[in-house]
């Protein structure tokens, strides 16, 4: 049984009872789109270099296990916060558990149950600039979700304190799992959101999640995405961000060590002055894969958007980067930037990057650039020549080059955490500060 008749399967089983009510009867449109579309293949453009054919291969389940809460089990993942206040929003196993959110009165936060979110036309359609056939998968959630989380944080709302998003897959069994999430930012306000997947299932796990967010004017969002030591999870994750005038936007994703990441992080410039920033870090190694696919509309004049990732392939590890900036021809003033950079430290490592300009304004400043190369030798011997080993050298130099947006993440826990992710990944555990290599070459001069 191949991916589209297995899930079709599990769609008339869950479903076939309900779709007489107005809200399952659009569930069923969306799942007659994705079914009309289809599993994508290498022949899609913008799957070109991430193959699914494997998915035909397993058999997927619609689990109906749904596990407490796990208070210490939240808190252990979340350590790295140092026992500091935060927010958690569980999806835990395709659900969500809205008695372990701590409330705030500028904070509103409810559950959508029973698919109610398409009683709500306005919601879905506000985003459905994302939703096209370039993206089979967005139909496939919509069409599955039952329950989603709709968090709206009032005006002028600012606190230091994360709201996490925290995604747990703890399954017996090849599972489908698909959930919803809209985050409404109003204006003035600011926040900080940690989205961590964590996958503790023996079998495949299928994750295939969207969330939402719309920033009102002059708000001020910093969303940062934690993905690392992630086995047996097959993660589709799609963040489509609609930003009005005087928003500023900033995504620091990072994808360590991972089975199988496709990030598709979409940006949509609503109104002028908008601003938005994308930094990315992965690393993969043999039988890894990760692809950042980035899409920035720049429909609106007098917007800037700057993206920058960075990347380090081992092994037999496959990488993909597609970045697109579109520039509509009203959106003059827009300044787009794009810069993708790769280390390969094996012979098998294999990286696509495919940077993409599509302008129609004739006043804008647009740049892009995309590299891919190995550890530069005569640094490397320079390095050694100072009387440091040749692997912790090599380790140096790494470490410097993913620095730069290592110090981007504004959450001094969280960068302090990911920061020691990164060194022990290059085995720098004694060396904590990534611009360690600036300080031994001055030293040296």
């Amino acid at each position: 049984m191949g991916f589209i008749d297995n899930v079709s399967a599990l769609f008339e089983k869950k479903f076939s009872k309900q779709i007489c009510r107005d809200e399952d009867s659009e569930r069923l449109v969306f799942f007659e789109k994705f079914k009309e579309l289809g599993l994508p293949t290498i022949k899609n453009e913008d799957w070109k270099y991430t193959n699914l054919a494997f998915l035909n291969e397993i058999n997927f389940q619609l689990s109906s296990c749904t596990k407490a809460i796990d208070t210490g089990l939240v808190e252990k993942y979340l350590s790295f916060l140092n026992g500091n206040d935060k927010i958690v929003v569980p999806y835990i196993n395709n659900s969500i558990d809205e008695s372990f959110v701590k409330p705030l009165s500028s904070f509103d936060y409810k559950i959508l149950r029973n698919g109610s979110f398409f009683a709500n036309t306005k919601l879905i359609s506000k985003f459905s600039n994302f939703f096209d056939s370039s993206n089979p998968f967005n139909f496939l959630t919509l069409a599955f979700s039952t329950d989603s989380a709709y968090l709206n944080v009032n005006n002028g709302f600012e606190n230091e304190i994360p709201i996490i998003l925290f995604y747990l897959y703890d399954f017996e069994i090849n599972t489908l799992s698909n959930t919803l999430s809209f985050v409404e930012v109003e204006e003035d306000a600011k926040i900080n959101i940690i989205a961590i997947f964590i996958n503790r299932s023996r079998d495949k796990v299928f994750a295939n999640e969207i969330i939402n967010f719309h920033l009102k004017r002059n708000s001020n969002v910093e969303v940062n995405i934690l993905q690392f030591n992630i086995d047996n999870l097959v993660l589709i994750d799609n963040f489509n961000f609609i930003l009005e005038s005087g928003a500023t936007l900033k995504i620091n994703t990072f994808s360590l060590n991972n089975y199988f990441v496709r990030n598709n992080l979409n940006v949509l410039f609503n109104e002028p002055y908008g601003t938005a920033f994308l930094n990315g870090i992965y690393f993969t190694a043999d039988d890894e894969f990760v692809d950042n696919h980035t899409l920035v509309l720049h429909n609106q004049p007098n917007c800037i958007s700057d993206e920058n990732f960075r990347g380090i392939l081992d092994g037999t590890g496959r990488a993909v980067f597609n970045g697109k900036i579109y520039v509509a021809r009203d959106a003059q003033k827009t300044n787009a930037y794009q810069s993708n950079k790769n280390l390969l430290l094996s012979n098998d490592a294999r990286i696509n990057t495919r940077p993409q300009l599509e302008i129609y304004a004739d006043d804008v400043r647009c740049t892009h650039g995309a590299t891919a190369g190995y550890l530069d030798q005569e640094m490397l011997f320079y390095i050694v020549s100072r009387g440091i080993s040749k692997e912790k050298a090599k380790s140096l130099l790494l470490n410097s080059f993913v620095s730069e947006n290592l110090e981007k993440v504004e959450q001094p826990d969280l960068r302090n955490f990911v920061k020691e992710l990164v060194a022990k990944k290059l085995n720098l555990e004694d060396i904590f500060f990534c611009s360690a290599i600036d300080e031994l070459t001055n030293a040296s001069l």
